[in-house]
């Protein structure tokens, strides 16, 4: 065993919690108010997990109007996900997935905007948006989403303002619809084959040490992996496909709500859009003929979206309501590069 692996498992088997996951709230009918009635954060403010929940990250992660993301995954004790092949785990029932959207404030602090759950019941995956109030601690259910009015944050693109939008019930399922079912997105093995640094700054693989942990079932899994969009060490081509297959490809695909583009943007998909016409995109396709015209970023679809905040053009239709600046200079390179 790796020895960062074993001296970590050492260290969680000498800590214990003074908190324990609320596993009755995850699987009840009936949607908890606040997220603290789940108990996934011994430390809500500074998004420090109880020991019960692990954090993870995501390779190339999705774009959000450059928020950062803190990323945690909760198995009930004694149970474990299984592969299937190299989609998303298949995770047991009352396993939770959470997403919390933050920005760094010019102050140095932490602002907290909203945080997601996927929580896997046993008539399929639920998803809920908690939005944060600050001064009470804790952070609501808003199925109706929220517009948050954001200032003085830290940002690569400088933005003074941003009107930030929690999504609704209804926008949650938009993204994460799979053959009519709502599923996760981003846990794959692909997108997280990478060490991260845990407790104690011990740098271990994430598969490893779900593994480890007894979360995830054993496997010899292929070293196939996302790479970083925005890493120039790595070819262009691999680093704008890994980039649209996380941000665009679970709805483009012949199972996502886009499926009838049939524009298909996964990583495995070997035309991508090339010299594709477009199907019923009325303003979306800004009048040009193809989602991607070889040599020819300002003649691409699938660019003129990206650059787009408009709500019957822009790319992904929610999300977002600024424009990923470095992804549009990833694609157009990549586009012009082509031949």
């Amino acid at each position: 065993m790796h020895q960062n692996l074993l001296i970590y498992l050492i260290l969680i088997c000498f800590s214990s919690s003074l908190y324990a996951v609320n596993d009755d709230a995850i699987l009840s009918d009936k949607t908890p108010k606040a997220l603290s009635e789940y108990e996934f954060f011994s430390d809500p403010l500074n998004q420090i997990p109880n020991s019960d929940v692990v954090p993870y990250e995501l390779i190339t992660a999705l774009f959000s109007d450059y928020t950062d993301k803190h990323r945690f995954v909760y198995f009930p004790n004694g149970t474990s996900a299984k592969y299937d092949g190299e989609d998303v785990f298949d995770f047991p029932i009352g396993s939770a997935l959470i997403k919390t959207f933050s920005y760094q404030t010019i102050q140095g602090g932490l602002l907290l905007l909203e945080t997601r759950l996927l929580l896997n019941k046993e008539h399929g995956w639920d998803a809920l948006t908690y939005v944060w109030d600050i001064e009470r601690g804790d952070a609501f259910l808003a199925l109706g989403g929220k517009t948050i009015e954001v200032s003085d944050v830290i940002t690569p693109s400088n933005t003074n303002f941003i009107r930030y939008r929690a999504p609704n019930k209804n926008q949650c399922k938009e993204c994460h619809l799979k053959d009519d079912a709502v599923e996760p997105i981003g846990p794959k093995p692909r997108n997280i084959n990478k060490s991260i640094s845990y407790q104690n700054g011990i740098e271990i693989n994430q598969i490893d040490h779900w593994t480890a942990l007894g979360h995830l079932e054993e496997r010899i899994y292929s070293d196939e992996s996302m790479v970083d969009a925005f890493d120039q060490n790595y070819d262009i081509n691999l680093r704008a496909r890994s980039y649209l297959d996380i941000n665009c490809g679970h709805c483009h695909s012949p199972e996502g709500s886009a499926s009838s583009s049939g524009l298909y943007l996964s990583i495995e998909d070997k035309e991508f859009g090339v010299y594709k016409k477009p199907v019923a995109a009325g303003r979306g396709s800004g009048g040009l003929s193809y989602s991607i015209v070889p040599g020819h970023p300002e003649e691409s679809i699938l660019l003129f979206r990206m650059l787009s905040n408009e709500p019957d053009v822009m790319m992904p239709e929610s999300g977002r309501s600024l424009m990923h600046v470095e992804a549009i200079d990833l694609i157009s390179e990549w586009i012009s590069k082509m031949k």
